[in-house]
């Protein structure tokens, strides 16, 4: 380093030279024990916790997942390498980088493998069959406490419009729109559903929106937003605190307004739809709405593998009777799959239903013979 003095005498470095070759100022065959130390989970967080918590209502802390109380952290699950690699599970949605897909350690893993010593070896009074067809994961996430988008409403107005778990979910898994005294009004029960080949819990996202629909393929293009926004839509449902389209009449005349032309004189849509609650609503050549079952309207389910729980919380805890009885909270769970229906009203089936069980099986399993 080269100095010299400026008009009032101060020093100033006029050049900088770094040797890298010279062991004292960096030694690379060291340099990692010297810079690299773990990692805290706010790291992590400031991408992941914001997304994550409005998708699914996660929760990483001491008072809900039984890892973070004992002390783990995120990379105890997800460890890295040197280029940032970090393990991962597999979800149903896809995610990026699916080439790491299952290279964390699973539940069984660590508590029935014995690849973490300090983890617990489980010991369940019910069958082995339970665990082959059952996620781990099913019955240690009970349930969520923190609100997470449930339906996102992208017709009726162009704009948005968000409705999180608090506006159709309730702490009683039987009736969405009763809350038990006594328990915490914020808890909200997953839906269950199958994923190679066991039952797992999700938390899902219901999309309305309008679409162009390609008569050769069944594909649906959504239509732009903007483009919404910019119609000349048809009145909705007065006295609506929120605008919704639900009724048919409301459908039938906003499928009509979506045949014109956007502002630069081009077709809005060749086909225009709505896609809403797992049906394609269209016009039919008489002019009328008619609607049919269509894969693009079904909810997205997103992995729940966080706030995993212990002891009388878990579902099992208290016995059989807690899933197979006529009032199982684990078969007969509502789950919602149309925020609103031709008169305005929420939809929700139960999760056998979800599930394919039939009502011959769903007899048996609830224990009504």
């Amino acid at each position: 380093m080269k100095f010299s003095q400026d008009e009032s005498g101060n020093s100033k470095a006029d050049e900088v030279t770094v040797n890298y070759a010279k062991k004292d100022i960096a030694d690379f065959e060291n340099l990692h024990l010297q810079i690299v130390k773990r990692p805290p989970d706010e790291n992590c967080w400031f991408c992941h916790a914001g997304a994550d918590g409005r998708r699914r209502g996660r929760q990483w802390n001491s008072e809900r997942d039984i890892h973070k109380a004992k002390g783990f952290d995120c990379i105890s699950c997800h460890p890295s390498d040197k280029e940032h690699n970090f393990a991962k599970g597999d979800t149903l949605q896809q995610t990026v980088r699916e080439d790491l897909n299952s290279s964390m350690h699973s539940c069984e893993d660590c508590h029935y493998r014995g690849r973490d010593k300090r983890a617990p070896r489980y010991k369940h009074p019910f069958s082995p069959r339970h665990l082959k067809l059952i996620a781990c994961q099913t019955c240690h996430i009970p349930f969520q406490t923190a609100a997470a988008d449930l339906v996102y409403d992208c017709a009726s107005t162009g704009w948005t419009i968000v409705f999180d778990t608090s506006r159709f979910l309730s702490n009683d898994p039987l009736d969405p729109k009763r809350s038990i005294p006594g328990i915490d009004a914020n808890i909200w029960y997953p839906a269950l559903t199958k994923w190679k080949g066991r039952i797992v819990p999700v938390k899902s996202l219901i999309v309305i929106y309008s679409g162009d629909l390609d008569l050769k393929t069944n594909v649906v293009k959504p239509i732009p937003l903007w483009k919404i926004r910019e119609l000349k839509k048809p009145p909705l449902g007065k006295g609506d605190v929120v605008p919704k389209m639900n009724s048919l009449e409301e459908i039938k005349d906003f499928l009509k307004a979506l045949n014109g032309n956007d502002q630069f004189g081009n077709p809005v849509a060749a086909h225009p739809v709505l896609m809403k609650g797992g049906f394609l609503y269209q016009l039919n050549q008489k002019g009328e709405v008619e609607k049919t079952k269509h894969e693009q309207a079904e909810a997205v389910d997103f992995s729940l593998s966080h706030n995993v729980m212990s002891g009388p919380d878990v579902i099992g805890a208290r016995g059989c009777k807690e899933c197979h009885s006529k009032k199982s909270p684990f078969f007969l769970r509502k789950v919602l799959v149309d925020p609103y229906d031709e008169k305005g009203k929420p939809v929700y089936i139960e999760n056998w239903e979800r599930l394919g069980i039939d009502k011959e099986k769903l007899s048996s399993l609830l224990m009504d013979q």
